[in-house]
């Protein structure tokens, strides 16, 4: 149970982190929509004031008719408090709320006043308490330029209650939110959705201050002027610096991964309770079979037969009657070991045979060769010249031996590569009845000293992708061995083409094989007649035959006994139908 009631954890923790991201996202969003209403709202109003400052009227001086058009524009934007001129030095020219010929005073928030002056573009002030009617306002400006120079600064005086359309408009507040804020430059407090009266001109905290200069968007936790752990989502406007958030309380998006882990805890709990209980139930009933089995595989041990006790648990009845399969099988293995034992035993043996044959076979050539050296050297320690002919004769005796020592070390080494898989083929193209006449040229020295007249025959010519030596090691193996067997008998090497495939038939008239032992010559060494009879390692056929199958091909034998016997190799032509063409018409 513990990995279940792990796993649902892991679950509902990842659920949970998906709805708070979700969440926070959503509350960026409104902070984001919320910042773009106070933009716009800001947007228009300097709109309106760039509008009012091209008046034809400030082009005169004629302060007294800009006074009269001024009022006519506030009263088209009913959340103004009122219209100022002011010089540069942020005196006061115009106010619409004072009566004409009133002493007019500066102004209030002179902060925005030389940002224009260093400027001379549009901004919006910091909040500030009027002097005179202890208001809550601020400003926003613009330049009023003239022939290049700056000659008023026309402001708008807008009061932080102006500002609910924006923080609310677009979009309502979302479910469970605490509080919706818009902080201006200097971090005061302009308008809150949550008790406005009380904290509207107080200082935003210190960890709301340093997080919302970090960034223009983002979401941080922090506490609120309430003492309220809380989550804030802001955006900060670029260019007036001016942060609007959505604060949103912790328990909203914390508090359904306490609950859902809580859940998951007492379920796990209660889960554990009850396998605990279940098990102590069940303990007694499983212990019976376990011991039953327990006794059964400690006589399976020692070799004894296992006897099993019917059980009522399904589960421990089958692993009785395995114990009892399993004993079985360990009879058979028993058996199976012995007779691979035997297996291996005969296999040692034949290694052992394969040993002295091979011994006995490379020392007869030795042996020729050590004779005819030291018979050599003897003579001409004493100076004696050989008799006419007699080392013509000695080379031809040391040539032969040297070729039979060169085959036998030639097929071991074969046998060595097949076995371990490293005989590799070299292809290339040929055309084989050619090739065939080449071969039976090569060895015709070797074949008139057995007495054996070779021919070969055609009806056209057979063009293939081989491998040329390994083919020659081929024919090679099959002539020597039609020698060897039919001794002073013709041999005949015919070569033709089988649809996509090429035949190769090498004939001889010796003895013949008998039919049980067509199959086994093609196995190491293994011969059709004993040991002493012929000499060899009985190697010759095995390598034809894997040469062959490496080709894709195959080979067997047709013979009878007393009748001689014909060697049949079966190659797939792997030629190209161009290259085909060429080869014949070379050939004419």
């Amino acid at each position: 149970m513990l990995p279940v009631v792990a796993f649902s954890g892991l679950v509902v923790l990842q659920l949970a982190s998906e709805m708070q991201r979700s969440i926070e996202r959503r509350l960026q969003r409104a902070a984001h929509v919320m910042n773009a209403s106070f933009e716009r709202e800001v947007a228009a109003t300097v709109r309106t004031l760039q509008a009012l400052a091209g008046a034809a009227s400030l082009d005169r001086g004629d302060l007294h008719g800009f006074r009269e058009e001024a009022i006519r524009v506030q009263a088209t934007q009913p959340s103004w408090l009122t219209v100022l001129l002011l010089t540069p030095e942020g005196q006061q020219l115009v106010n619409v709320r004072q009566p004409p010929g009133a002493p007019l005073s500066q102004a209030t928030e002179p902060e925005s006043v030389r940002g224009i002056v260093e400027t001379r573009q549009p901004t919006v002030g910091s909040l500030k308490r009027s002097p005179s009617s202890q208001r809550w306002a601020f400003p926003v400006r613009v330049p009023v330029i003239r022939d290049g120079q700056l000659k008023y600064v026309l402001t708008a005086v807008i009061p932080p209650e102006a500002l609910e359309a924006v923080a609310t408009h677009e979009q309502p507040a979302e479910e469970g939110e605490f509080t919706r804020t818009i902080v201006d430059s200097q971090g005061l407090i302009v308008f809150r959705t949550r008790s406005p009266e009380r904290f509207i001109g107080t200082p935003a905290t210190a960890t709301y201050r340093k997080n919302t200069l970090a960034a223009l968007e983002g979401v941080f936790r922090s506490v609120t002027l309430e003492g309220t752990q809380s989550y804030v989502a802001f955006s900060r406007s670029p260019s007036s610096g001016w942060v609007s958030s959505v604060v949103v309380p912790v328990e909203l998006i914390d508090g359904p991964l306490r609950r859902s882990l809580w859940v998951v805890a007492v379920s796990g709990l209660l889960a554990m309770l009850v396998s605990t209980g279940g098990a102590l139930v069940f303990a007694r009933r499983f212990a019976r079979g376990i011991r039953s089995v327990a006794v059964a595989a400690d006589s399976l041990a020692h070799g004894e037969q296992p006897l099993i006790e019917p059980s009522t648990i399904a589960e421990v009845d089958r692993v009785g009657q395995s114990l009892v399969v399993s004993a079985e099988r360990l009879r058979q293995h028993a058996q199976e070991e012995q007779r691979a034992r035997e297996g291996l035993e005969a296999a040692v043996r034949a290694r052992d045979e394969f040993l002295s044959l091979a011994s006995h076979e490379l020392k007869t050539p030795l042996t020729s060769l050590m004779l005819q050296t030291q018979l050599l050297q003897r003579r001409l320690e004493r100076n004696e010249s050989l008799p006419p002919g007699g080392l013509t004769r000695l080379l031809d005796q040391t040539a032969r031996q040297t070729r039979r020592l060169s085959r036998l070390v030639n097929d071991m080494l074969d046998i060595s590569r097949i076995t371990a898989g490293k005989l590799a083929l070299e292809r290339e193209t040929f055309e084989l009845a050619a090739f065939a006449s080449e071969v039976v040229a090569k060895l015709t020295p070797q074949l008139s000293e057995a007495g054996c007249e070779v021919s070969v025959r055609t009806t056209e010519p057979v063009l293939g992708h081989w491998d040329r030596y390994r083919l020659e090691q081929v024919l090679t193996n099959l002539l020597t061995n039609a020698a060897r067997y039919g001794a002073g008998t013709p041999v005949e090497v015919s070569v033709r083409r089988l649809e996509q495939r090429a035949e190769l038939r090498v004939r001889d008239q010796g003895r013949g094989i008998a039919p049980a032992d067509q199959e086994r010559i093609f196995r190491k060494f293994e011969r059709a007649v004993g040991g002493h009879e012929v000499a060899g390692l009985g190697l010759g056929l095995f390598i034809v035959r894997e040469i062959v199958e490496m080709h894709g091909g195959s080979v067997h034998v047709e013979s009878a006994l007393g009748q001689g016997a014909t060697f049949v190799v079966i190659l797939p032509l792997q030629a190209s139908l161009a290259l085909e063409d060429v080869s014949k018409e070379s050939l004419g």
